[in-house]
């Protein structure tokens, strides 16, 4: 969490070479969501938007103890928890939200091969989300909407996708 230099933050993620997607919370989300009174933090989310470990103080990628166990949930499949209609998260707080907001983080940290990754983990989770599936489209065919948006394009595109995603 580093709202007012996130770039900072990201420079002990980069001397520490970690190899796992990663994201500073901005916007203080996390911390209103979790009510946490230290920082840094370590977070994991599955692709589901699932929490799955939770470090809250002294988490340092630069410390091999906390980098095994991000690393080691990684290498575990990850089977989606079933949610009770009254555990549903309202709409501001979907797990494909959650993503989405991760990658435009990324994005603006300059990783856009981060950002896709999230895009795209937000898009395994609400597959019929066309605002999350034409952020990937710009970010990698910026040719199809920069200075003109392809709107035949987009249609072909997602014709392709679809067929794609049902086999």
């Amino acid at each position: 969490m580093d709202a007012g230099n996130p770039a900072a933050a990201r420079k002990f993620y980069d001397e520490a070479g970690v190899r796992f997607l990663r994201g500073v919370d901005r916007d203080n989300i996390l911390w209103e969501t979790l009510d946490f009174l230290v920082v840094p933090n370590g977070l994991f989310l599955d692709e589901h938007g699932v929490v799955r470990y939770v470090k809250f103080g002294g988490f340092d990628a630069r410390k091999s103890v906390d980098v095994n166990e991000v690393e080691r949930l990684l290498a575990k499949p990850v089977v989606p928890a079933a949610l009770s209609q009254a555990a549903q998260p309202d709409a501001s707080r979907r797990p494909s939200a959650q993503l989405f907001r991760l990658g435009i983080r990324a994005l603006e940290y300059g990783d856009k091969e981060a950002a896709a990754s999230y895009w795209r983990r937000a898009l395994a989770v609400d597959p019929d989300n066309f605002v999350i599936r034409k952020q990937i489209w710009a970010l990698e065919h910026p040719d199809q909407f920069y200075p003109k948006i392809n709107f035949d394009w987009q249609r072909e595109q997602l014709a392709t996708e679809k067929k794609q995603e049902k086999k």
